[in-house]
């Protein structure tokens, strides 16, 4: 009986296995047990190879190269190793294991091919010296920089030193340290510091080089710069990031600081200066809610602007230490701005450390020091007081900034056209994801990963530098802001929830452009007892949530929040269209009257960039990591950016002035001491006495009358008298 077509499938489909197990053999030629020649091993001693090419007509005229070989090696006393890779002709003859590796076995062999026939050429091979090509570094504490090359703890480190064997280090690339000022004669600084992009803010003179204090801690300026820049192979300290870049110093945090100051600082030599690395903010007390002023503001938003010609300064600032009061980087003003490149910390075990400060604007992680058996940051270090010229001490997100600061470096001198939303975009698509027990990593509707505690993910210098090689500049920012939405409504106690929202539509962002999202901001006003008890919650479109108002224990301040910004990243890459959910409760005890929100609006920062676009970035950028670009001439042409006006420069400052009128005063006081003791040098003193006197005397005969005046009369005339000279014979003679 026929089967039908399926059976017969599935008969022939169970029968395969046995078919092919009986047709392999009959494919496969079975072994020799007696091959002409054994496979030999493939490679010799030293000293006892040559190397042999036979005579190209023996293969034209049909011989068997493998054969006459093999009679080759045997004349000359020899094994045949084989064919040389795959140039044919080419084959590898050796002194045979068995005998004695003496000069005349070696010239006997050498005369022996020189001789045969068959052979067109060869050579007796040599021991070549070669050396790998990896990077070393005779600065003495190099190998204790762990966070540029980790040999006990594999992966824990920035993966720099494949970026550094391609040379790229910075070069061309200025990186200014806004801090307490930097000792730019130390040993480790000074071949790579930056006159024109340094200012001394505190004392109001171009050079930033720290004061020594009572405390001895205005170290912590020096201590960045040496993690960006310091010079390499020097033989001192350490090695920086981006060793071969520029570093200048702004001096601004040792003494009182405005917001003029601050504003001033965040635009100086920004034609000069390309990345500002900012390792500080306001206190990480776990109560303050502070940030920049409204000066601080203007001055950030113009830098992105006009900076860098146009492609916009770049503003690295550590999120915080505050981790140990519950504070969080929400709160902090320059973490939360959309301006600037928000960096935490993560210890040398890959876990958050103590004191870091976690927030929903964090951007990326790098690493710092950790707990008590963890190391810390390996820098430079300033040479006054206590200082020794170099630290292993560096400790908190002070010391994660400068090195993310130093990797931008490194994106800017393969692509150095990339601008401030270029740089922020690459992070968000190159950092790594990693292990933390406390991490709360999310995917959000891009397929971005991101958790409060590390951003998108610890910073990886290859991946970085390889993606900004490839990367094309992304569309215009464009921004859509709700109206002012007042409520005038009760923050419910949990575990209720106030819940607010606001519906984006296709209309709303057709002016504008938008497509896909970056940042997402929350401004609000409310009105509590005890700030600190509230949580704040906000939803994209996507379900994706943000904590952007933490709870924090300490911060009991009663006036709750004046048009408080917050800001989150967490949405990057998503669709800007559709519900923005806000959810507010409060954590009170039953003693704490409840709060109001008073009003509140919703702001999304983003481009005209589809979202299938975002994805087909995150495929090229993923291709990119190989290395192939870094390895080729491939260059992607860079606009020429804008034409800046120079910066004005007075060249007469107050110090300046001081010390002119200081060098004045000196110069009139010594004009007056030469000029009396020229008068006093060539001045008659007798005469002056005399002149005395006769002051005196005349002073006495006009007080006594007449008869003294007679008196000094007759005087004179007896010295008149006295004064003639005697005429003697003598004299009368000649």
């Amino acid at each position: 009986m026929a089967l039908p077509p399926s059976s017969s499938f599935l008969l022939l489909l169970s029968l395969s296995p046995l078919i092919l197990l009986s047709v392999h053999p009959l494919h496969t030629s079975s072994p020799d047990p007696t091959p002409p020649f054994p496979a030999p091993p493939p490679s010799c001693g030293p000293g006892q190879s040559w190397a042999v090419r036979l005579h190209e007509h023996l293969d034209r005229e049909g011989h068997d190269l493998d054969r006459l070989a093999h009679l080759v090696a045997k004349d000359a006393g020899l094994e045949n190793r084989g064919q040389i890779g795959q140039l044919e002709g080419h084959y590898l003859l050796c002194q045979g294991a068995d005998e004695g590796h003496v000069d005349g076995d070696v010239s006997g062999a050498g005369n022996a091919l020189a001789s045969h026939p068959y052979v067109a050429w060869h050579s007796q091979e040599l021991v070549l010296s070669r050396s790998k090509r990896s990077v070393a570094f005779n600065d003495p504490k190099y190998p204790k920089q762990w966070h540029l090359h980790n040999e006990l703890r594999a992966g824990m480190d920035i993966n720099v030193t494949g970026v550094w064997e391609r040379n790229i280090t910075g070069v061309g690339v200025t990186v200014v340290v806004v801090d307490d000022g930097v000792q730019h004669t130390l040993k480790d600084i000074q071949p790579n510091y930056s006159p024109e992009g340094s200012y001394d803010l505190n004392s109001n003179d171009p050079d930033p080089m720290p004061h020594p204090d009572a405390r001895s801690d205005n170290h912590h300026g020096t201590r960045c710069a040496g993690e960006i820049a310091a010079v390499s192979n020097n033989s001192f300290c350490a090695v920086g990031v981006a060793y071969g870049s520029k570093v200048a110093g702004i001096r601004v945090l040792d003494g009182p600081l405005t917001d003029s100051m601050e504003a001033i600082a965040f635009n100086k030599h920004y034609q000069v200066n390309d990345v500002y690395s900012c390792s500080w903010g306001p206190d990480d007390d776990g109560r303050t809610v502070d940030g920049p002023h409204p000066l601080g503001k203007a001055a950030l938003q113009h830098g992105v602007i006009a900076g860098r010609r146009g492609f916009g300064s770049i503003f690295v600032v550590a999120s915080g230490n505050g981790g140990q009061y519950n504070d969080n980087c929400n709160y902090d003003g320059y973490a939360n701005s959309i301006y600037t490149v928000t960096i935490g910390a993560v210890g040398e075990n890959g876990q958050m450390p103590f004191y870091a400060e976690e927030c929903a604007s964090m951007l990326a992680v790098t690493f710092s020091s950790g707990g008590r058996s963890l190391r810390s940051i390996v820098t430079s270090d300033w040479s006054l007081q206590e200082g020794t010229g170099c630290t292993d001490a560096h400790t908190g997100t002070s010391a994660a900034a400068p090195l993310a600061a130093g990797m931008i470096a490194l994106m800017l001198q393969v692509r150095s056209c990339l601008t401030w939303r270029d740089v922020q975009h690459i992070i968000a698509y190159t950092a790594i994801q990693y292990n933390d027990v406390r991490a709360d990593w999310e995917t959000n509707g891009a397929g971005f990963h991101h958790s409060h505690q590390h951003g998108f993910g610890l910073l990886n210098a290859w991946r970085l530098v390889n993606a900004a090689k490839v990367w094309v500049s992304v569309p215009y920012l464009v921004s859509y802001q709700s109206p002012v939405l007042k409520e005038e409504r009760t923050i419910l106690a949990y575990p209720e929830r106030l819940v607010l929202s606001w519906n984006v539509t296709a209309a709303d962002l057709k002016q504008s452009g938008m497509k896909t999202l970056e940042h997402v901001s929350v401004t609000l006003t409310m009105a509590h007892q005890r700030r600190g008890t509230v949580e704040i919650v906000l939803f994209c479109p996507s379900g994706m949530s943000s904590l952007i108002g933490a709870r924090r224990a300490l911060d009991c301040d009663r006036s709750g929040y004046v048009d408080w910004t917050f800001s989150t990243v967490r949405c990057w890459g998503e669709r800007a269209e559709g519900q923005y959910t806000l959810q507010i409760t409060d954590h009170k005890d039953p003693s704490t009257s409840l709060g109001t929100l008073n009003h509140w609006k919703l702001t999304l920062y983003g481009s005209s960039m589809s979202f299938e676009e975002v994805a087909e970035r995150q495929r090229l950028v993923e291709e990119a990591m190989g290395g192939q670009y870094l390895n080729s001439n491939f260059s992607l042409p860079c606009p020429p950016g804008l034409d800046i006006a120079p910066e004005k420069v007075n060249p007469l400052t107050s110090n300046s002035l001081k010390s002119l009128l200081l060098l004045g005063c000196f110069a009139l006081f010594w004009s007056l001491y030469y000029t009396l003791e020229v008068v006093l040098a060539n001045l008659d003193m007798r005469e002056v006495w005399r002149g005395c006197r006769r002051g005196r005397s005349q002073g006495a005969r006009l007080e006594e009358g007449p008869e003294l005046e007679l008196e000094l009369q007759l005087r004179r005339g007896v010295d008149m008298d006295a004064k003639v000279p005697l005429i003697t014979t003598g004299d009368l003679a000649t």
